[in-house]
């Protein structure tokens, strides 16, 4: 054989093969993940499949000295019912990928290898699990998506990875030649007639409408309140019964939500006061990504905190209960902080008598102390004084006004 028709035979073989193996991105990097034990190894783009290579990582326990008999579940999310049996993993067939922010582009999961979708596989202390996951191909020009397995339940923690940076570029056009079409013969004219009657023409079916996803996108960045600098992070809030943790390290945080559920957000970090928010997807007036930057008070001598959430019976000072979620967060506070000595400060807007103004900021901060102490925090620790209406924070209208009637904490000593 001619050995330059046998090189090109190699050559094209060669490029043939290389083509199947399609696009490849090693060790991506995934901006965050809401399991730490799961990493995404590989991704593979073919012509018709976004391949995904994943390992799971059992974790060992320590040992004790002398081990006793475990009576509770593992903490480890996932867990079968019996501890003595390791913990259970799976895929669930529901798994997708999506384009940041555009959670009506999404590509379904075709199959898994290595992992079942149907039942569950358990696993021991200590195993690794490789297993691959297919989908259908990303669109060229997506270079980062977000791998989505669902929201957890059930004490099951969702394996979901957020920011995943792949190689994916556009494919270049190839431009049509512009060669003129070779001249045909004219067609022989038929002579005039009685015209054909037209064919009934049936109405191209409408295409069905897929069902639009509930999923929504919550995103943002936890900063120091003072600096502005990014602030290590975790996320607390409950769903279907389920309170779920997000840990963000670098302070950036992106959390799948279902759109038509309320939820009720904590945001906690160490050295900070923590900071809480509630937000209904479903009311973004049908925005995927929802954008919320949060801002946390750091733990310093002399700061003032505001509490948002202190409510109190009118012209009274007896605490209602929705004041309980913020006070019991305080409570936290000063347990993990033992040295910390804190100033309540009350005061009410202007209206209406002084003295009496006066009378009940300085027994609603008392309310606020005993709170404190019956919780199990030592009393010398907390001071509470009342200032009426001598420290307005705004004027003018009702509304403005409202502003004034807040309780706040000053930290007096750490």
């Amino acid at each position: 054989m001619d050995f330059k028709l046998l090189s090109a035979c190699f050559g094209a073989l060669f490029i043939s093969c290389h083509a199947s193996f399609g696009q490849i991105t090693d060790n991506p990097k995934v901006d965050e993940q809401s399991a730490p034990y799961v990493k995404i190894k590989r991704v593979e783009l073919t012509d018709n499949n976004t391949i995904i290579y994943l390992q799971f990582i059992e974790k060992r326990t320590p040992q004790p000295e002398f081990r006793q008999p475990r009576s509770l579940p593992l903490p480890d999310f996932r867990q079968g019912q019996i501890p003595e049996q390791g913990n259970q993993i799976w895929l669930d067939p529901e798994t997708r990928l999506y384009k940041p922010g555009e959670i009506d582009k999404k590509f379904k999961l075709i199959k898994a290898e290595n992992i079942p979708t149907a039942t569950k596989k358990k696993v021991a202390e200590g195993d690794t699990v490789d297993f691959v996951a297919y989908f259908e191909r990303l669109t060229p020009g997506i270079e980062e998506f977000d791998f989505y397995e669902g929201r957890s339940s059930g004490g099951y923690q969702s394996w979901n990875f957020y920011g995943i940076h792949i190689k994916n570029p556009l494919k270049k056009q190839v431009q049509k030649s512009g060669a003129p079409t070779a001249k045909g013969t004219s067609p022989a004219t038929k002579p005039a007639g009685k015209p054909l009657a037209k064919a009934p023409v049936k109405p191209a079916p409408q295409p069905q409408k897929e069902k639009t996803a509930t999923v929504s996108v919550i995103q943002g960045m936890v900063f120091n309140a003072k600096t502005k600098q990014p602030v290590a992070a975790q996320l607390s809030y409950v769903e279907n019964g389920d309170t779920l943790q997000f840990k963000s390290s670098s302070g950036k945080y992106r959390i799948g939500l279902d759109a038509g559920e309320k939820y009720n957000f904590r945001v906690t970090a160490r050295g900070y006061y923590g900071s809480s928010f509630t937000v209904t997807p479903g009311d973004s007036s049908g925005r995927a990504s929802l954008e919320k930057d949060l801002y946390l008070t750091p733990l310093i001598v002399g700061e003032t905190i505001l509490l948002p959430n202190i409510y109190f019976e009118t012209s009274k000072y007896t605490l209602l209960p929705e004041s309980f979620p913020e006070l019991n967060q305080l409570v936290e506070v000063m347990r993990d902080n033992p040295d910390i000595k804190i100033r309540v400060e009350g005061h009410t807007d202007n209206v209406g008598d002084f003295d009496k103004n006066l009378e009940l900021s300085r027994q609603r901060a008392e309310a606020v102390k005993n709170y404190l102490t019956e919780k199990g925090i030592d009393t010398a620790r907390i001071e509470a004084k009342g200032y009426g209406g001598t420290r307005p924070l705004a004027k003018g209208s009702e509304e403005e006004r409202k502003k004034n009637r807040r309780v706040e904490i000053v930290i007096t000593e750490m």
